[in-house]
């Protein structure tokens, strides 16, 4: 059937339909009426049925020769728009793509992997809405965006992973701090200075209750907050030390007077940031395009993290 969709034929047997004949079609065509002919005898021998009754007032499609016409002819609306998205991509029409993300992404993993697309595709509108992690998953069922980014514990009812890495947990602190010179801290060093954590409406929370509880220590931040650049920028100003995630575990960066610094003990579990779809939803072709950005962005790490070991 194939053959028959991506060939010059699906216009000939469109014609025949929709003139009864095949004489009327090779004119409208400008065609050879014994070609057309020999190309349907072609194609009724190809499926092993009639394709069309020839009465004599004309010619009418069978069953089968209906079946193949509608398939041909919603075959054709698919590419009108599949071309008309990809018109969008060549910038003759803007396309927009919508991104819901969690507040763990936006330190290092989303401005690195957004920026590959938007510097490939000026003329895309990039809308990105940070969120909670649990309320990107129930975005994208809504239908607000075309993906998302969460930090969400696994499974995900309703939404299909398309990609998945391991981020960790670490230190920040100032780039001045008086660990400025190590290049690791360990938990115990760190609930012994003041700290800025995340509330429990996000998930790295559960990381920093789990590693507090294996290390028998209170908890008594200086600062709690649901908002991450708050934390980091309230460290910026000396209040304490926050943390962060990040895709490496060994790296020590710093970057905007602040220092990112792995935490030494051992048996802290990773976060798992995850690429998320609603599988049953139609996306355009610019959502699939910049969602493929991402996901080998995700095979890039991977990759990274495979040549680490």
């Amino acid at each position: 059937m194939s053959r028959v969709l991506f060939s010059r034929f699906a216009h000939y047997l469109d014609e025949i339909a929709r003139l009864g004949s095949i004489r009327k079609a090779a004119e409208k065509l400008n065609v050879s009426a014994s070609a057309i002919d020999k190309q349907l005898i072609h194609a009724e021998e190809e499926f092993g049925v009639a394709l069309f009754d020839r009465l004599p007032r004309g010619m009418r499609p069978t069953s089968a020769g209906e079946i193949l016409l509608h398939g041909i002819r919603s075959w054709r609306k698919d590419l009108s728009r599949i071309k008309f998205e990809i018109e969008e991509l060549k910038g003759l029409r803007r396309g927009e793509v919508k991104i819901a993300v969690s507040q763990e992404t936006i330190f290092d993993f989303l401005p690195r992997a957004l920026a590959g697309f938007m510097k490939d595709h000026p003329r895309i509108s990039n809308h990105v809405t940070v969120v909670d992690s649990d309320q990107v998953r129930r975005m994208e069922l809504d239908g607000q965006a075309d993906f998302g980014l969460t930090m969400s514990p696994q499974p995900l009812p309703g939404v299909a992973v398309t990609r998945a890495a391991q981020f960790h947990l670490r230190a920040v602190v100032t780039a001045d701090s008086d660990l400025r010179l190590k290049n690791t801290i360990s938990l115990s060093e760190f609930f012994q200075r003041p700290t800025i954590i995340p509330d429990a409406s996000i998930h790295m929370r559960d990381i920093v209750d789990i590693a507090a509880a294996k290390n028998k220590v209170r908890l008594q931040p200086v600062l709690t907050t649901n908002n991450l650049e708050l934390m980091r920028s309230m460290v910026r100003e000396g209040c304490g030390f926050g943390l962060v995630t990040t895709f490496n575990k060994t790296l020590t960066e710093r970057t905007d007077g602040l220092a990112c610094m792995p935490i030494s003990d051992p048996g802290i579990p990773p976060l798992t940031l995850s690429l998320i779809i609603a599988p049953e939803r139609k996306f355009s072709i610019t959502a699939i395009l910049s969602r493929r950005y991402f996901e080998v962005y995700f095979d890039d790490l991977e990759r990274q993290s495979i040549r680490g070991k």
